[in-house]
């Protein structure tokens, strides 16, 4: 008999007002198991649909290796430290899944991860609870939570990593659960042993999306000591547990088969190519991130967590969670102390690692957090359930009316959270590429960063085969730019710095004077700030220089608007009418009031969704270049003429085409100053 269905149901009937019953019938079990799988299925499915109504259709900026992971997947080969095998491998289903692109998959591949962790979150809150109510409302407050969504719908290994946190932890829980009802021996031990074997085996293989998980170890000796303590426990079950966890972890064997896979000149640094290059890449020790802040910015750390916490499930969840840290203390000591311990190591680790996307690495002490909230909701429907008993007939409507409740702190999530987390929209890159490749002539070379941030040339170049005859050269390793390899073929880049620092084809001379970066195509690309963000600029590199400046000007649409010291003279456009997908053939004219010309001053354009913006400096940093060659004169206009990528996903109408100006040199402005052009027809 399933020891998790007998106290369900037993839990069901005190809580219904009915005498415990010693024998609970058959069909009552059943009915319980089914309606948990119901519910779990259901909370499942309801985060699948937000989740794919939110996803990435493709490639995003959005994390800092999401390219690569998209990628690596595919090509079986090894990603940035820790390696991430059992990630990878798992990517490597989905990539076979007939829906979309390779990037797309794995997109579908976060999604899946975060609506499962929601439904074993509701397996293990029943399974500590009771509390159904309590198991719902509190997976879709996670489901919806700003730092689970986020990662959700692009590809990282965030959501992958904590579906197998949440496996682990409702494995080991499961196990404890079983092994307090009274069974007899034999069916007891075969099937603890069943789930204590799962438990070891999926904690291993979770250290394969990613190495943090060993956070768990203090919670789970704790744990297993005293859930095992004063039971019939066999050394067989531990050393059948100890060795399925082996298993898993030998997983990391991946990482000296491919390490040749490598393309990022610190991995390459430290490949895992011995034992003990394999043991500093599992654990990233040489990653300057660890214990990034003195003792003394500690306040300021946890001032930081708390934020998150606030941004994640704001005070009223931060209420509840202290309700329930106090009831699960009281009710179920050792579950708490597993989770309060794995939830302890997770924020005093993290709060103390120096990365810009720090939010994400807490998504484990969240579930853990959002566990306690549970056990406060339970606390409080049942608080309020006393009252109405004791005031006669009102337990059944209390109750309801507290059910209702917890809908609208979840309705509030969904809708908070949309927006922020919503890249059903962002097909910037794809839409860039799509005519990049297109753009570029026979046997020619794309030139782009090298490692990690190359990704996004070479998932094209990889997963979907674009292009065979364009030499990609950091596909191999980050330093073949090897000036023999470019000779003779026409340069195309979306880097220049790569190749300023690089050799050069014969002919095109050396030194940071040797060629023009020629812009021949802009797109937009999420904003982030005008000293963030990551455009996406294709270059011409050329011996001779682009006709930058010109004396007079008479652009097709006269405008004679002063932004920030610079005369915007006016613009030309090839048509107003464009298919969303293609291409505007934009051509700007400005003039400098001042000398000198501003070197940091940067232009925007934006079609459609202000979120994505094409961004450039003006004159694509060739005015320095100018200026030192005296090509440049007072008076001179500035021409800037390149193609403008109109985003696919822009739906058919009439949208704004609007320009925007900053300035950081030497005028010191921070100020955005925007000006409409001319409305610009979008048809399918």
């Amino acid at each position: 008999m399933n020891a998790t269905a007998l106290e369900t149901a037993q839990a069901a009937a005190t809580q219904s007002g009915h005498h415990w019953r010693t024998r609970v019938l058959p069909w009552e079990i059943v009915s319980a198991r089914v309606l948990d799988a119901v519910l779990a299925t259901a909370v499942f499915v309801v985060g699948m649909a937000v989740y794919c109504a939110t996803l990435a259709p493709g490639l995003t900026y959005v994390s800092l290796d999401g390219n690569e992971l998209a990628t690596v997947p595919h090509q079986l080969g090894l990603a940035h430290s820790p390696g991430y095998p059992f990630y990878t491998w798992i990517g490597k289903l989905f990539t076979y899944l007939p829906v979309g692109d390779v990037a797309y998959r794995m997109n579908l591949m976060s999604a899946v991860g975060a609506a499962g962790t929601a439904a074993l979150l509701y397996g293990i809150i029943v399974l500590l609870t009771r509390s159904r109510a309590a198991a719902v409302f509190a997976a879709l407050l996670f489901s919806f939570s700003s730092a689970l969504w986020s990662q959700a719908v692009i590809t990282e290994v965030y959501a992958p990593n904590v579906f197998m946190m949440a496996l682990t932890l409702f494995l080991f829980l499961s196990w404890g659960e079983r092994l307090r009802h009274h069974e007899p021996t034999a069916v007891r031990d075969r099937r603890a042993t069943i789930l204590f074997g799962a438990a070891c085996l999926s904690f291993g293989l979770s250290l394969g999306t990613h190495i943090s998980n060993l956070a768990l170890v203090p919670g789970l000796v704790i744990y297993v000591f005293l859930a095992s303590g004063g039971t019939s426990v066999s050394a067989k079950t531990f050393l059948l547990g100890g060795g399925l966890f082996l298993l898993g972890a030998c997983q990391f064997l991946w990482l000296p088969l491919r390490a040749g896979t490598l393309n990022d000149e610190l991995m390459i640094r430290h490949a895992p190519d011995n034992w003990r290059s394999v043991f500093d890449y599992m654990f990233n020790v040489f990653d300057v991130s660890w214990f990034g802040f003195p003792l003394s910015a500690l306040p300021e750390r946890i001032h930081v967590y708390a934020e998150l916490v606030g941004d994640n499930f704001g005070l009223w969840g931060v209420g509840f969670a202290m309700i329930g840290i106090w009831d699960m203390l009281y009710r179920r000591k050792k579950a708490f102390y597993l989770l309060g311990l794995t939830y302890l190591v997770e924020v005093v680790y993290f709060t103390q690692y120096n990365v810009p996307d720090i939010d994400v690495f807490f998504i484990p002490a969240h579930l853990a957090f959002v566990v306690f909230i549970a056990f406060g909701v339970r606390w409080v429907i049942d608080a309020a359930a006393r009252l109405g008993r004791r005031s006669g007939r009102w337990t059944v409507p209390v109750r309801g009316c507290l059910a209702v409740c917890l809908v609208f702190p979840v309705a509030f999530q969904l809708h908070a959270n949309w927006t922020r987390n919503d890249h059903s929209s962002d097909t910037t890159i794809e839409d860039f590429y799509t005519h990049a490749f297109q753009a570029l002539p026979q046997n020619s070379v794309l030139v782009g960063h090298s490692g990690v941030p190359g990704f996004d040339i070479f998932y094209y170049h990889l997963a979907r085969g674009w292009r065979p005859d364009v030499l990609v050269p950091q596909e191999e390793q980050p330093d073949s730019l090897r000036a023999e390899d470019m000779a003779g073929r026409p340069i195309y880049t979306t880097a220049p710095d790569v190749i300023d620092t690089g050799p050069r084809p014969e002919g095109t001379g050396s030194g940071p004077d040797a060629l023009w970066y020629v812009p021949v195509l802009a797109a937009p690309s999420v904003h982030v700030s005008w000293l963030g963000g990551h455009p996406l600029i294709l270059y011409q590199a050329q011996a001779e220089p682009p006709l930058l400046v010109v004396r007079t000007a008479t652009p097709q649409y006269q405008v004679g608007e002063v932004m920030d010291r610079v005369e915007f003279v006016g613009f030309d456009l090839d048509r107003t009418e464009v298919a969303a997908g293609g291409t505007l053939h934009v051509r700007l004219y400005w003039r400098p009031l001042e000398a000198p010309v501003l070197n940091y001053y940067r232009v925007s354009t934006v079609l459609g969704d202000d979120l994505y913006r094409e961004t450039h400096t003006l004159g694509f940093d060739l005015l320095r270049r100018y200026q030192r060659e005296d090509r440049f004169r007072p008076g001179d206009v500035i021409v800037e003429d390149y193609d403008l990528v109109v985003m696919s996903s822009l739906p058919a109408g009439e949208h704004m085409l609007r320009l925007g100006t900053c300035d950081f040199g030497s005028f010191g402005s921070r100020t955005e100053e925007w000006l409409d052009l001319t409305e610009i027809r979008v048809v399918d």
